[in-house]
């Protein structure tokens, strides 16, 4: 061959690009790792790279084994080939089963228009959600305007019964306080004596007695709304000997007795509306008292996480504990039987004078044997407590 100058000539180039191109293929595969090392394993990598790397060297030889024949080193590098040759075969055969279950392109194809489907359909969903969405704001918002506007038709509604009831209660009291004077001047002035006449007139006197007190119970119910609200700072223990002090006259002639617990307590309350308040819950507690039994009634006070508990116990008659929920109604007379004069309007205008207090109220009772009121003072009204109090 050496004879022939063409002949080395194309040995030599053969080699040489042989050579150079197995030198660039792994430092492709080199820097694919470095950019994409989640592709392949770098013993992988490495072991491709350094099989093509030992074959480029085995032509590099060769190609040096034209001029100078170094047989011995050219079969060591061929040896070394040889075994990274046969670890690359081994190495490829084992990462065979990976590689078949790796998706084809048809596949890969068919999954992302899968997925293009499946996007397409979510972002449709998507916007039938944000249009029934927005139909359920727009119903929302009509749902809202009707119901404000039903509001202020029942506030107006409300109102004209309230003006209704305190002008015809205000109307009413003349008549009826005719009524009551000229039968009692027509019982004292009787000179017949017919006893069935002055029955009837007797019967007139106290219907129209009755009736005056609804009246003017109504009217304070009515009152009530059209009250201003005027909070001052207030002792609960001088406002309940207030209200027992007034309350002196139909106590002693019970001969009732009132025991009363009222530590220094200052609350921001409207007197007016507690003055009714107490009135009425304490009244009560004495009418509603039977005839053959003393009326016995404890005020006292219980400090609570809340606020302040103002508590009236009576012994009185009590009711059914299922009617808890009706005693505050207006006319609710749940002794319609008994011989106590009421008009059912106590508790209702105790119920409306709390709702201006921003204060609450509840009822435990065991019927023939007493009850108790519970008026819950909120917190934020508490000015102060004695050391008793707390």
């Amino acid at each position: 061959m050496t004879w022939r100058t063409d002949l080395i000539a194309l040995h030599a180039l053969s080699d040489f690009v042989i050579f150079l191109s197995y030198f660039i293929i792994p430092t492709a595969l080199l820097y694919l790792y470095y950019k994409r090392s989640d592709l392949v394993q770098s013993r992988i990598i490495l072991l491709f790279s350094a099989f093509i790397l030992a074959c480029g060297l085995t032509h590099l030889v060769g190609l040096i084994t034209l001029w100078n024949p170094v047989y011995g080193f050219e079969g060591v590098v061929k040896a070394g080939t040889a075994v990274v040759s046969g670890l690359t075969a081994v190495a490829s055969w084992m990462l065979m089963p990976a590689a078949l279950k790796l998706p084809s392109a048809q596949t890969l194809r068919l999954k992302n228009d899968a997925l293009g489907l499946s996007i397409a359909e979510q972002r449709r969903a998507n916007a039938e959600l944000e249009t029934i969405k927005a139909e359920l704001e727009i119903r929302i918002q009509e749902r809202t305007r009707e119901l404000q506007s039903k509001a202020e038709a029942l506030e107006r509604m409300n109102a004209s019964l309230s003006d209704y009831a305190h002008f015809a209660s205000h109307d009413l009291q003349e008549p009826l306080r005719k009524i009551v004077s000229f039968s009692e001047l027509a019982i004292e002035q009787d000179t017949t004596g017919d006893a069935e006449q002055r029955l009837y007139l007797e019967k007139i006197n106290e219907s129209a007695r009755r009736a005056r007190t609804l009246v003017r119970n109504i009217l304070h119910h009515a009152e009530i709304d059209q009250h201003t609200v005027d909070i001052q700072d207030l002792s609960l223990r001088a406002e309940t000997e207030a209200t027992l002090e007034n309350l002196e006259l139909a106590i002693n002639d019970r001969q009732g007795r009132i025991d009363t617990d009222i530590p220094d307590i200052m609350v921001r309350a409207d007197p007016s509306l507690v003055a009714q308040v107490l009135q009425n819950i304490i009244g009560n507690a004495i009418k509603y008292t039977p005839a053959d039994r003393v009326p016995e009634i404890a005020i006292t006070t219980a400090r609570t996480d809340q606020g302040v508990d103002y508590i009236i116990k009576d012994n009185g008659m009590g009711f059914d504990p299922t009617l808890k929920d009706r005693i505050f109604q207006p006319f609710m007379r749940l002794h319609s039987n008994a011989s106590v004069d009421g008009t059912g309007m106590g508790l209702a205008i105790v119920v409306k004078a709390l709702g201006h207090l921003g204060w609450s109220i509840s009822v435990d009772t065991v019927e023939t044997q007493g009850t108790q009121f519970t008026i819950s003072i909120p917190e934020d009204q508490i000015v102060s407590a004695d050391a008793s109090g707390e």
